[in-house]
C-alpha cells in the first residue's frame, strides 16, 4: 500500500487510499479490507442519531486489526446471508486537519447492493469521519467512524463501508 511521504502530494494520496479502499470492498476482496488500518485503530459505523448524542452505540466496531479480521472470518465462514455484490461510492474527500504525517479527513459516501437476480437497492448514505497515519511508509486508517443517514440500521449492513 502506498502512503504519505514528505513532499509528497498530500491530497492525492489521501485520495488514492480512499479510491483503493472503495475498489477493496467492491471488488469484494474482504480479506484485504483490515491491511488499510493500523493496529491499534478504531472503527466504527453508527446512525446519525447517536452520533449527534455522542453515543458509541452502532452495528460495528472494533478497537484493533484483529478485531477487523474477526469481522471477515465471520463473513468468509459464519454469517448466513444471501449473496450479494456491493458497490461503495466515495464522494468528495476533504482534508480537514494535518500534523505532520496524522491527517484528520472527511467524506461523504453511497453504499448500494444487489442480490443475486434482484435489482441493485441504496444500501445507505452517509459520511465518514477519519484519522488517517503512516505506517512504515502507507498512509492507513488509525481511525474511522462511518456515520450513516438513517435512523434505522439497514439489515443488510454486513460488509464493511
Amino acid at each position: 500500500m502506498d502512503g504519505y511521504r514528505a513532499g509528497d502530494d498530500v491530497k492525492s494520496r489521501v485520495d488514492d487510499l480512499y479510491a483503493r479502499y472503495a475498489e477493496t470492498i467492491c471488488d469484494g476482496d474482504i480479506a484485504a479490507w483490515p491491511g488499510f488500518f493500523t493496529d491499534p485503530c478504531l472503527y466504527r459505523v453508527t446512525q446519525r442519531s447517536n452520533h449527534e448524542r455522542g453515543m458509541l452505540l452502532g452495528p460495528m466496531f472494533s478497537e484493533s486489526r484483529g478485531g477487523l479480521v474477526d469481522r471477515v472470518v465471520a463473513i468468509q465462514n459464519a454469517l448466513v446471508f444471501a449473496p450479494r455484490a456491493l458497490c461503495y461510492v466515495v464522494g468528495t474527500i476533504r482534508i480537514v486537519e494535518r500534523a505532520g504525517a496524522v491527517i484528520k479527513a472527511r467524506s461523504m459516501f453511497s453504499a448500494f447492493h444487489t442480490l443475486d437476480g434482484a435489482d441493485t437497492e441504496l444500501l445507505m448514505t452517509g459520511r465518514s469521519f477519519d484519522t488517517l497515519a503512516d505506517e512504515n511508509g502507507a498512509l492507513k486508517f488509525a481511525e474511522r467512524l462511518v456515520v450513516f443517514d438513517t435512523e434505522r440500521t439497514p439489515g443488510a449492513l454486513i460488509y464493511p463501508v
